[in-house]
């Protein structure tokens, strides 16, 4: 269940041809939104989360009353067959031995309690897998469809609005997961181990699986530890809670006694306002006024939103969307050329930092990518600049959060465009949202790197492996914040590199930003790696992060986080592919930690 990517080692192998053009375009101004923005997690912070599968007995009887007397709360997923099956042995597939709740002991537990009460579908079966602790027979489409509709149909019927979804083991693929969306805004999973990363993935929720034996007390200590130095959401997935557990993993049982110590430590965090305690779905990031109109596409291609691709990019009404109104999308098929699909302008602030949230399906790929760049205009509405925000060049489903900065204070409104190039391509965009997240920070974080407006030219640390066609520019093409000196940046018959100093790293999250000018290009794309060091200073590992073929001036915005906890330095190395035509003026370098 880990999603692959395709990497450039030190640019040993071919950069691959994004084609992302700028486009300006004329739209009519949306009228801005009277009501001030109200968003929930509106910027990395630690949150933890305790959640239960299954809907035993000892939720309510164990864990619950464990929570409470720290002040803390939690979340149940529920089979929703399985409740009323108070004597053992019955018929659950997770666990005949185990008794369950009553609905009315579910009510209990959100009313009194203070708990979330989730779906963990109607009978317990495997979504995708068969065989093992699955069921013989691989599910039918509508047999999933059953599973996921009927389940909230059985929360609802007793007055749960469950809107958070856990997989049976864990257990689900790309199709599964498109039509889990149909029903449910979050979806954690269980084999997908780790802390959450702001502004995270809704559809996909990493956790730390707790079981006696592999995963004592110390270990969730620090996985909380963990979230409240890099502000990231630690899920913890608990199952069956007992004063005597099984000293057997696979029995999936955890002492009373060991969650109490875990919610003490936690609650002296709470305490100290160090972290939170987040049932799941407060944990996403949520809230209103939504700048964007017709976000359900509902209306079609309309309100503002257009296509330069009519035949290619089309409004669907197949039922490939997403919670709440998954009956209209708009379809995204790769053509014999590029094809955007553009939102309306939106006025923006510099003041401000905004999030989008999308949710995109591609369902099919062979080459290529989906992406999404933001184009920013000025108050006469021409077209000054631009940011490339995330793209997809898998088959995945998922909810595709990000954040986005006006690049200066002379950027008025903003268009999102989203782009499809590529071969085999088909995917499904719905639920677009546009949240004003608030003013950023009035102290700036120091930058890491030395020398990032290169007034001392390529130095302080800076190199490159062809000083002829890669070299220090005078000549006012960079920033216009400090535009006199850049590096100029023309192609050859090879890749060939800038790199940057080496920068210590820690565990968390660096936004690493620059000026890049393309001037010149018959083909091709400039591209941006991450090479990652031990202690030692040796390479060990390295992360790709974007390539760029859109002409013109592109303000580049990256994420990185480390590979492991042995990467101890990594330095940003910047590749102009060789036979491009390629001529760029790149400036400004600002590495930070988030």
């Amino acid at each position: 269940m880990i999603k692959s990517r395709s990497s450039l080692a030190r640019g040993r192998a071919g950069l691959l041809t994004l084609g992302v053009a700028v486009w300006a375009m004329a739209a009519a101004l949306l009228t801005p939104a009277a009501a001030n923005a109200a968003v929930d997690n509106p910027a990395p912070t630690p949150l933890v989360s305790f959640t239960f599968d299954d809907g035993m007995q000892s939720a309510l009887t164990q864990a619950a009353p464990t929570l409470k007397k720290y002040g803390l709360t939690g979340t149940s997923y529920v089979i929703t067959n399985c409740v009323g099956m108070t004597s053992v042995p019955n018929t659950c597939r997770a666990n005949t031995d185990v008794p369950y709740m009553t609905w009315d002991q579910v009510t209990q537990l959100q009313n009194t309690y203070g708990w979330e009460i989730g779906s963990h579908t109607v009978d317990h079966q495997c979504l995708v897998s068969v065989g093992n602790d699955c069921q013989a027979t691989k599910l039918t489409a509508a047999q999933v469809d059953a599973e996921l509709a009927n389940s909230r149909a059985a929360l609802s019927a007793h007055g749960f609005n469950a809107t958070a979804l856990a997989t049976p083991y864990g257990d689900y693929d790309m199709s599964a997961l498109a039509r889990i969306a149909k029903y449910y805004t979050s979806m954690r999973g269980f084999a997908d181990v780790g802390n959450n990363i702001w502004p995270l993935g809704d559809l996909l929720l990493h956790n730390t699986p707790v079981q006696e034996v592999t995963t004592p007390v110390s270990t969730l200590k620090a996985k909380v530890d963990e979230a409240i130095a890099n502000r990231t959401w630690a899920i913890f997935t608990f199952h069956d809670v007992r004063t005597s557990p099984s000293q057997t993993p696979d029995d999936y049982q955890y002492g009373t006694a060991e969650l109490d110590q875990l919610a003490a430590y936690v609650q002296t965090k709470v305490a100290a306002g160090q972290i939170r305690n987040v049932n799941v779905s407060k944990g996403l990031v949520t809230g209103s006024p939504n700048l964007l109109p017709n976000a359900t596409f509902n209306n079609g291609i309309a309100d503002g939103w257009r296509t330069d691709a009519p035949a290619t990019i089309t409004a669907d009404a197949g039922t490939n969307g997403s919670y709440p109104d998954p009956a209209k999308s708009v379809k995204l098929v790769s053509g014999s050329a590029a094809g955007h699909l553009f939102s309306p302008k939106v006025p923006v602030s510099a003041a401000n930092s905004y999030l989008y949230k999308a949710f995109l399906n591609v369902a099919a790929i062979s080459t290529g990518e989906v992406g999404f760049y933001v184009d920013e205009y000025n108050a006469a509405g021409q077209w000054i600049s631009g940011q490339f925000r995330k793209r997809e060049n898998s088959r995945w489903v998922e909810s595709m959060n990000f954040t986005y900065t006006p690049s200066s204070t002379s950027v008025a409104s903003a268009s999102l465009q989203v782009y499809v190039t590529g071969t085999g391509i088909t995917a499904y965009l719905d639920n677009m949202q546009m949240m004003t997240l608030g003013a950023g920070s009035t102290t700036p974080s120091p930058n890491l790197v030395a020398n990032g407006t290169f007034d001392a030219g390529i130095g302080s640390g800076w190199r490159t492996d062809s000083a002829s066609t890669i070299l220090a520019d005078a000549a006012n093409h960079g920033s216009p914040a400090n535009p006199v000196n850049s590096v100029k940046m023309t192609a050859t018959t090879a890749n060939k590199h800038l790199f940057s100093p080496q920068v210590a790293v820690a565990a968390g999250s660096y936004k690493i930003a620059s000026y890049l000018n393309i001037t010149a290009r018959t083909s091709g794309e400039m591209g941006f790696y991450i090479d990652e060091y031990n202690s030692a200073g040796q390479w060990i590992s390295g992360q790709w992060k974007l390539g760029i073929s859109a002409g013109g001036v592109t303000n580049v915005d990256l994420t990185y986080s480390p590979s492991s906890t042995a990467v101890a330095k990594a330095s940003l190395q910047v590749i102009v592919q060789g036979n491009s035509g390629l001529q760029a003026y790149f400036d400004d370098v600002r590495w930070t930690k988030s």
